[in-house]
């Protein structure tokens, strides 16, 4: 036999390293090493044993975390970085309509159209588990999806790839009751969502708008940063806004930037997908602007996460790490989420939610608006 060339050799030797580095065992090894130091609930699980990744999976949602998992680093940071994902494109309802299809998306490109009734996802017909169908097909593969349309029924192939989700889905200014109302759709707080607020809040300032209405139902979240970004923008105050606290250890502290504010009424629309960062937001909103919170009652999601490499193969575990808290020691939300001020019937938003403003609202300027 010949002598193998370099570069070969060293292609395999790299090959060779990286199967290591994926190895299952290992990966495992490495997944419980980072939850005994980092795991905000740590304490719920260190006498448990599991012997794969979805026993461990499994014994986490059994015992209340909802949120860690694995992802890949590519697409966590594309998402957090710029809001576009790997998938379909689409958005359905409790009942499996499709309410909403990205421009540009896969699901466009194939055909799919709001309306749509979704019957199954690569041959799940559970709903709760079509999620996991879309992520568990890497990109670049075949999504099947069976829907009816019309009365008829359709099978559907479409090629999972990249799509962008606008940050602001909406912005329209109207007059009701005699004020001029200021709506905003505002659909995830990734970093893009700073600038794009930032823009459309100077509109509303040179429109004069009386009301800001800011509609956070199912907005899921995203930086904390960017949340507190968008607070700034709205409210004028000092000192401690929230601090985050982990295991018993500071995260962070973030502080009010000092920053002028809005100073006029502020809406915020909720409902029962909002969480997280945007809960945060509300949150903040209701506290240091006196906002009304309109709409149903929210996730409860008073935690965030980390991101933490766990092998060579581009996979990282997001895991949950700390609480977002306020000043006095409360977590920003409880586990049964945003009670809100004014239930929302959804028959006309703007106008429930000004009704809500109408009954509710005091003249009183809030302590963060001084």
């Amino acid at each position: 036999m010949g002598r193998v060339p370099l570069l070969l050799l060293i292609l395999l030797i790299s090959l060779a390293k990286g199967q290591e580095n994926c190895n299952a065992e290992d990966r495992l090894n490495r997944l419980r090493a980072l939850l005994e130091s980092y795991y905000l609930w740590w304490d719920r699980i260190k006498d448990a044993q599991w012997k794969d990744e979805r026993e461990l999976f499994e014994y986490l949602r059994k015992h209340g975390d909802r949120w860690t998992s694995i992802t890949k680093r590519e697409e966590d940071r594309l998402w957090y970085s710029s809001s576009k994902l790997f998938g379909l494109g689409i958005r359905w309802d409790d009942k499996g309509y499709v309410v909403k299809v990205f421009s540009g998306s896969p699901a466009e490109r194939a055909g799919i159209r709001e309306g749509d009734l979704i019957v199954a996802i690569n041959d799940v017909y559970d709903k709760s588990k079509w999620r996991k169908a879309i992520v568990d097909i890497p990109k670049g593969g075949t999504i099947k999806v069976e829907l009816i349309r019309g009365g008829l029924f359709f099978e559907l192939e479409v090629v999972k790839g990249e799509f962008t989700v606008p940050v602001i889905e909406e912005v329209k200014t109207l007059t009701l009751m005699g004020r001029k109302v200021g709506y905003v759709k505002l659909s995830n707080l990734t970093q893009p969502a700073v600038g794009e607020f930032r823009k459309v809040l100077e509109g509303m300032r040179s429109e004069k708008v009386d009301i800001l209405l800011l509609d956070l139902r199912d907005n899921g979240g995203g930086l904390i940063s960017v949340a507190k970004a968008l607070v700034d923008m709205l409210v004028g105050g000092q000192g401690v806004m929230f601090y985050l606290e982990g295991r018993g250890r500071n995260m962070g502290v973030y502080y009010f930037e000092g920053q002028e504010g809005w100073k006029k009424p502020i809406l915020v629309l909720v409902n029962k997908n909002t969480a997280s960062a945007a809960e945060l937001t509300a949150v903040l909103l209701k506290r240091y602007a006196g906002a009304l919170v309109i709409g149903e009652r929210t996730v409860g999601k008073y935690v965030g996460s980390n991101i933490y490499q766990i092998d060579d193969c581009g996979n990282v575990l997001r895991l949950i790490t700390f609480e977002m808290k306020l000043p006095d020691g409360q977590r920003v939300v409880s586990e049964k989420g945003i009670e809100p001020d004014c239930p929302l019937k959804r028959e006309n938003p703007v106008e429930e939610a000004l009704m809500c403003f109408s009954s509710r609202w005091t003249e009183e300027v809030p302590a963060g608006q001084k």
